[in-house]
């Protein structure tokens, strides 16, 4: 069932991505040249619960939409960062100020296995508590408390557009640790 790589190149390599073009032969010997993949770092994304049972989520401008997002906070695997659950609250803490509390991994999912390398860690965090965050200087964020039944309806009605964050949230309010 695996392909053979008979050979690859980088078309593009730098911190964010690296875009990689590969000459594949199928088992059954079919040539797919080139077939393009693309290597981003892991990374994390944390739905977490504050001590009244409200979810926290953030508003931030994203360039490729052109205009603002309601996401799940997160982002990328630090090599400093020695697991999923040190990404989260390390992010958690950046993007909203949000702190202590548990924290269970609850999946490691790939976002495009078709395409992508990395893996994507959903992580659940209860009893966070406010503080004061950091976001990176290209980052304006706020942050916005929802009900379980809040975050619910914003998932199912288009509210967060972001489609990972929809079914990472819907599989969280599925899920309790």
């Amino acid at each position: 069932m695996e392909w053979r790589v008979r050979s690859s190149r980088y078309v593009v390599r730098d911190r964010w991505i690296s875009v990689r073009a590969d000459e594949c032969l199928t088992a059954e010997g079919i040539e797919v040249s080139p077939y393009y993949v693309l290597e981003y770092p892991d990374f994390v994304h944390v739905v977490a619960y504050d001590a009244d049972d409200r979810i926290v989520l953030v508003r931030q401008y994203r360039h490729g939409l052109g205009g603002t997002s309601l996401e799940l906070p997160g982002g990328v695997a630090e090599p400093s960062d020695a697991d999923a659950l040190a990404t989260a609250r390390r992010e958690l803490r950046e993007e909203t100020g949000y702190q202590g509390g548990s924290f269970a991994l609850q999946a490691t999912l790939s976002p495009d296995p078709a395409k992508l390398t990395n893996r994507l860690h959903l992580v659940v965090a209860h009893g966070v508590c406010p503080g004061r965050f950091s976001p990176d200087r290209s980052e304006q964020i706020s942050v916005e408390l929802v009900s379980r039944a809040q975050a619910y309806e914003l998932a199912l009605s288009g509210a967060i557009m972001h489609a990972q964050h929809v079914g990472l949230l819907l599989t969280a309010l599925q899920r309790r640790f």
